[in-house]
């Protein structure tokens, strides 16, 4: 089975509602939650806050955090149409995936790549780790940051599914030597 998209879901894994949390998996797995979307009095706004990564994905080698960012944009736009903005106030630590000034600028690029305005980085002055920022910015409902999203969404899901077939490709060898090695301590050496 080969990677079309994330699955996203409210807490319940079934219906979402607007207001709670987004879940998040890649083909059952589960990869973790994205914060209660916050929701405007008149349901025109939401902002998007931080992904709570689930303990099994912590230690991997995953980069999933582009592709959640788009799905979970479009996930809101699509079922929700009366949402006319999307805000942006991520704060995830980011130290464990190298220079955060690098980061900070991969996930600005990002953002306005699906159209996204008012874009930028600051510290985070309560960080308890170095070089960590909060990026900011608004995405706005309109045919062109919609088609922008578009083809970011597709560009992202080729990037993954290219990620998982290197992972698994990398795997492979070591399941052989495996499978050699059982082989070899239970029939091979008779």
């Amino acid at each position: 089975m080969s990677f079309e998209k994330l699955h996203l879901a409210g807490p319940d894994l079934s219906s979402y509602e607007l207001g709670e949390s987004i879940v998040a998996h890649d083909r059952g797995r589960l990869l973790g939650s994205v914060d209660p979307v916050e929701v405007s009095a008149d349901r025109s706004e939401v902002r998007i806050s931080r992904f709570l990564p689930s303990p099994s994905v912590r230690t991997e080698q995953r980069n999933f955090g582009p592709l959640l960012l788009v799905e979970v944009t479009m996930f809101l736009a699509e079922r929700f149409p009366g949402i006319q903005s999307v805000h942006f106030t991520l704060t995830r630590e980011i130290e464990m995936y190298g220079d955060g000034m690098m980061v900070a600028a991969a996930r600005i690029e990002l953002l306005k790549s699906i159209g996204a305005t008012d874009v930028h980085a600051r510290p985070k002055p309560d960080s308890s780790k170095p070089g960590n920022f909060v990026l900011q910015g608004v995405w706005l409902y309109t045919e062109d940051n919609l088609g922008a999203l578009r083809a970011a969404l597709a560009t992202q899901r080729a990037l993954y599914r290219e990620h998982l077939r290197r992972v698994r490709a990398d795997k492979r060898p070591v399941q052989r030597l495996r499978r050699l090695k059982q082989w070899w301590s239970n029939d091979g050496h008779r």
